[in-house]
């Protein structure tokens, strides 16, 4: 980077100068080695799990050697390679809509639902990379920078450091810092993803933290045309990401049962890096993204902006038979019982049956709350719809 951009050293992404020292530590990384043996290559034909050590190593090391940018690593590794992967193992299909409105030439802030930590943004990425769209930067808490690999695996996926739990004085100046970065690369043509919230939504309820819109236009905030003008000129693309099974079902559903019992839930070691690994390897069914179209309406400030991100997520989420289900038999109802069958509904029931019935019901709705929300969008639709006269004003 130019000296000129070197004040944001801190926060950035790696760039291509500092890929060869990058992917000489992936390569002895006890982490990756672990995730290769799970993977099928082309010239063997079971996963490497039978292998000795120094065999994997060699392989991953001559595979990363031949990286040079960090495009590639992105493009060979992680698309080509890794997620393809992934994707064939632990889910059914990833589908998607609404991307073929979007435009290659603009810069987008794709906005969505936070259900996994690393899949959500993995995703969105993929399906961008796929159409010819250049791969979005990430905006990742720095508390996920769990140890080194993890570090420069996100680093090197065009991760953001957003800093959080400093004193705030201190929290104030780095919002500034961010927000000050996140511009400069709009103004760049970048695209970058980010979640509508910090930390999952591990009740299924997906709400846009107004604070998240802000940190947007905090170094803007001073310059001509105030708030409204600004979003307009960030086409924020809302998009939901409709995963048909939760591999961290249990985990959320334990952790919101301790909540609720104990008023807080305190983190185990390692908790977000078991977190990462299910969500990786864990069987998701059938998942979906739905891209929306850039918000380009008037938003006098980030409240009414969020409701509409909202409302947007809400829309453009795809639900599953186990959606239905889980909504029909929390509130003891068959209004969606042309969704699903018998089989299906006895076949998800049934598989949380080891749960205590506190934490079966919180997973349960889990799973019944993006439907909770929709109805609540189509009830606040119907109360707002404008008289026919006044329709297009």
């Amino acid at each position: 980077m130019t000296d000129n951009k070197s004040r944001f050293d801190d926060i950035r992404p790696y760039i291509d100068s500092e890929v060869p020292a990058v992917m000489k530590r992936l390569a002895g990384n006890d982490l990756l080695v672990s995730s290769f043996r799970i993977m099928k290559w082309p010239s063997c034909p079971e996963p490497l799990k039978g292998i000795a050590d120094w065999v994997v190593r060699f392989l991953l090391k001559k595979k990363l050697s031949r990286i040079r940018s960090v495009t590639k690593f992105q493009s060979q590794i992680i698309a080509d390679f890794l997620l393809k992967r992934i994707i064939e193992r632990s889910s059914d299909s990833v589908t998607y809509s609404g991307i073929e409105k979007l435009d290659k030439g603009k810069s987008y802030i794709f906005m969505t639902n936070h259900r996994d930590i690393v899949m959500d943004p993995a995703l969105v990425n993929y399906a961008l990379y796929l159409n010819g769209f250049s791969i979005p930067f990430i905006a990742f808490g720095d508390n996920l920078l769990l140890n080194d690999a993890v570090s420069d695996l996100i680093r090197i996926n065009n991760g953001i450091i957003v800093k959080r739990g400093l004193a705030r004085k201190e929290q104030l100046e780095a919002s500034m810092h961010l927000s000050e970065y996140l511009n400069y690369l709009r103004n760049e043509g970048n695209n970058f993803w980010i979640s509508q919230r910090e930390g999952r939504a591990k009740d299924g309820i997906d709400q846009t933290n107004p604070a998240i819109i802000n940190m947007f236009y905090l170094s803007e905030r001073k310059k001509e045309g105030g708030f409204a003008e600004f979003i307009r000129q960030c086409n924020i693309v809302p998009a939901a990401i409709s995963y048909e099974k939760d591999p961290c079902d249990r985990l959320k559903a334990w952790e919101l049962y301790r909540k609720n019992k104990n008023g807080a839930h305190i983190k185990r070691k390692n908790e977000d890096l078991i977190s990462m690994l299910a969500g990786l390897s864990g069987d998701k069914g059938r998942i979906h993204i739905s891209f929306g179209a850039p918000l380009t309406g008037y938003y006098e400030d980030k409240n009414a902006l969020a409701t509409a991100i909202d409302k947007e997520i809400h829309t453009l989420y795809r639900f599953w038979p186990r959606n239905y289900i889980a909504y029909d038999h929390l509130y003891k109802t068959e209004k969606y019982a042309d969704k699903y069958t018998e089989p299906e509904k006895a076949g998800f029931l049934n598989a949380y049956n080891n749960l205590k019935p506190e934490v079966r019901n919180l997973l349960f709705t889990i799973y019944a709350n993006p439907i909770c929300s929709f109805e609540s969008h189509q009830m606040t639709v119907s109360r707002d719809k404008p008289l026919a006269s006044q329709q297009g004003a």
